[in-house]
């Protein structure tokens, strides 16, 4: 190997054969959102690193995406830019850097690309995983070593809780293991005794003929047992390791598919508010990596606030200390990365407080880089705001504009304007020395000043844009009141619950037809989220979070969301008339085992039933007993069951959240949350199942998985 080779994947010490010239370091082109610098950047101590001050290092095992190939901003054109995506103190960051030369880029990309997958045990973007153990192994091999005896190996398979049986003992007892063998130890080591225990409750009464594997694959797994006996059969029956196989395998998936050719409005839709953040609205930084992270994960309506910039539109949080980025910017990363991961319709919120000459090149660029994807017309010429809105399938690939034009000026408020205290009358400049209430004072007063200068109406480039997303004003739902089909009405979080609680039945009624929005109020300045469980049970389609902000509300959101493309048929209580009865149920969860969790010590499992009918207390959570010890697969074999009421539409709003904690971990998470899974109880998977873990981030761990038995019933008509 040549000393600016690619690292050898065989090689077990993994950080002693990186490259010398990144080892060393070398000239790099670094961007911020304020400036972009050449400086020296190498490989060190597991980090990439860049200068000696706190804040100037990416930890590799902190990394979850690598984007190639992409410029940061329409600004460049050069095709070695490498971003790094990566969390620092359960925050998201960037890193961009670009290699001065091609052979200089291709060093990095294989050394990062090769590094991350040796030793991350989250999926990362563009890294394909390595083996399930080597990142243990790697850890578990003593410096230096070429060989280790079995006294020595039995020891370290200890430290990730792992038995030799007598069998393995007796065929590597004599033997000197080098890491080859070593990592088959590891391997075998690893056994499911749960399989046996279930195949011998299925075997009691006799063999798993194929009648007995159609009933547990229709009354246990709820599947169609369609041809699966065959694909795993031994013989005429099944063998343990034919259920073994069959567990492991995605015929065990369930799918749940949605019908996406009902109209708009039929649909809960995955919103982002303030999408331009990566922090508080108050201080935050603005950023196009927002919009790219959001829309990866399949959300598919974003938000944008407009204002005002030296030559064209910027988008930023008004009466805040936010950052600022183009609009132009913002277009050319949702033009990017809108259809990445779900072809379905992206809608873009936008709150336009620009005047009339940058309302104007804010229609233009949006037409201008968005082409035949944006709606400027009615799919159907004869559509009228009165006919149903358009289905998630007929506006595949197509991006929506939602934005509220002025009023007329008769309905303009009459506000009283800011305190002379906030006048432009100072003399003070803005420097780096400002305070943070002396900015602020400036953009309040360019705010109000340009509030002084709005257009009576959007310009016929922007409004002709407004379709199918119109924004009006809440006038309530009296029959007085006639809403068009493409009217949206958005409300905040505080006016919305009062709406949900004293008008349910209305706004339910409303969104059979209709689009509304829900978002958090501006008083919540550290970005903070709402309950979004009492707007969705109103059939509110679009209910904007925070997403740079984990909390209970983004955790919801990632239940209802996660593994759609974004769109989710709403219960059919919600989409039209009917009248359902209230039913009691009972979940029961059997949770088994857990595999190839990072290695931590006392480790719990926590339970939470979040039911949408509130009429009673949340049940308490449910606990496992505490592992001592570091272990990979931790076993608990234990039984928890809860009843609960609710109608069949209800239980699709209601969510099943299990949460691994730790008290320590290798991965440097000390009492809190180790892993979750969250889904609604419509969407849960019944029978035994891996259910796939996320970290506190929602980023998805690689092999971790839970494995439990589900089962929900119906067991009385209240």
């Amino acid at each position: 190997m040549t000393p600016d080779s690619p690292i050898d994947a065989k090689s077990p010490p993994l950080w002693a054969d990186i490259p010398t010239a990144l080892k060393d370091g070398v000239p790099m082109l670094k961007m911020t959102s304020r400036k972009i610098k050449q400086l020296i950047i190498r490989i060190h101590k597991g980090s990439i690193v860049w200068g000696s001050s706190k804040g100037t290092e990416v930890p590799i095992s902190s990394i979850r995406e690598l984007r190639l190939n992409q410029p940061p901003t329409g600004d460049f054109s050069s095709s070695r830019w490498i971003t790094v995506v990566y969390v620092r103190n359960q925050q998201w960051k960037v890193l961009h850097m670009s290699a001065l030369t091609d052979d200089m880029y291709r060093l990095w990309v294989d050394t990062l690309t090769l590094l991350v997958s040796e030793t991350s045990d989250r999926f990362v973007a563009q890294v394909t995983p390595s083996d399930p153990d080597m990142m243990w192994i790697r850890q578990l091999w003593p410096a230096g070593a070429k060989c280790i005896d079995f006294q020595t190996a039995q020891g370290l398979c200890g430290g990730l809780g792992l038995l030799i049986s007598s069998d393995l003992e007796a065929e590597y007892r004599n033997r000197s293991l080098d890491w080859t063998a070593f990592r088959h130890l590891v391997k075998n080591a690893q056994t499911r005794p749960e399989f046996a225990a279930i195949y011998a409750e299925l075997t009691a009464e006799g063999p798993l003929d194929r009648e007995r594997v159609d009933w547990f694959l229709r009354t246990v797994q709820k599947l169609d047992p369609a041809s699966i006996f065959e694909e795993f059969a031994d013989g005429e029956v099944w063998s343990v390791e034919s259920l073994t196989d069959f567990l492991l395998s995605p015929h065990n998936l369930q799918s749940f598919t949605c019908d996406m050719t009902k109209p708009l409005s039929h649909y809960f839709i995955s919103s982002s508010h303030n999408t331009y953040l990566v922090g508080e609205q108050w201080r935050g930084e603005s950023t196009v990596e927002g919009y790219i992270r959001v829309l990866l994960a399949r959300c598919r309506c974003v938000e944008m606030d407009c204002h005002d910039g030296e030559i064209e539109p910027q988008v930023f949080h008004r009466i805040s200390l936010t950052s600022k980025v183009p609009v132009r910017d913002i277009c050319q990363a949702i033009n990017k990365y809108a259809f990445v991961t779900s072809p379905y319709p992206v809608i873009i919120s936008a709150e336009v407080h620009c005047g009339l000459e940058q309302q104007e090149k804010l229609g233009s660029i949006m037409r201008e880089i968005f082409g035949d994807k944006l709606v400027s017309a009615p799919l159907d010429e004869t559509w009228t705001g009165a006919a149903d809105l358009p289905s998630p399938e007929q506006l595949k690939g197509k991006i929506l504009l939602k934005a509220k034009p002025p009023p007329p000026p008769e309905l303009k408020s009459t506000r009283p304007s800011l305190q002379p205290s906030l006048s432009t009358d100072s003399a003070t400049s803005s420097t780096e020395s400002d305070s943070g209430i002396a900015r602020l004072v400036r953009r309040l007063s360019v705010t109000s000043n340009n509030g002084d200068r709005q257009p009576k109406a959007f310009p016929p480039i922007l409004s002709d844009l407004l379709v199918y997303t119109q924004g009006v004003k809440f006038r309530g739902f009296s029959k007085l009141v006639d809403y068009a089909k493409h009217h949206q009405f958005s409300l905040s979080d505080r006016t919305g619950g009062k709406v949900a609680k004293e008008h349910q039945v209305d706004w339910i009624k409303h969104n059979f037809t209709h689009l509304s929005r829900v978002y958090p109020r501006p008083a919540r300045v550290t970005s903070g989220n709402y309950d979004p469980i009492p707007f969705w049970i109103a059939g509110c389609q679009l209910v904007a979070l925070n997403w740079q902000t984990i909390d209970e509300g983004t955790i919801l959101n990632h239940g209802l969301f996660n593994d759609t493309l974004g769109y989710v048929l709403k219960p059919i209580a919600l989409r039209q008339k009917v009248s359902e009865p209230l039913q009691r149920y009972r979940l029961r969860v059997h949770l088994v085992s857990a595999q190839r969790l990072p290695p931590s010590s006392d480790i719990e499992v926590v339970i939470s039933l979040i039911p949408a009918q509130k009429n009673e207390p949340d049940p308490p959570d449910r606990s496992t007993c505490t592992i001592s010890g570091p272990t990979l697969n931790p076993h608990w074999n234990e039984v928890f069951s809860w009843d609960l009421n609710s109608t069949e539409s209800t239980l699709d709003l209601s969510f099943l959240h299990i949460k691994v904690n730790a008290q320590q971990s290798r991965s440097g998470i000390r009492d809190g949350l180790l892993a979750q899974w969250i889904r609604p109880l419509g969407r849960t998977p019944r029978g035994y199942h891996h259910l796939p873990l996320y970290d506190g981030l929602f980023s998805k761990y690689v092999f971790a998985t839970l494995f439990v038995r589900i089962d929900l019933n119906e067991v009385l008509v209240v």
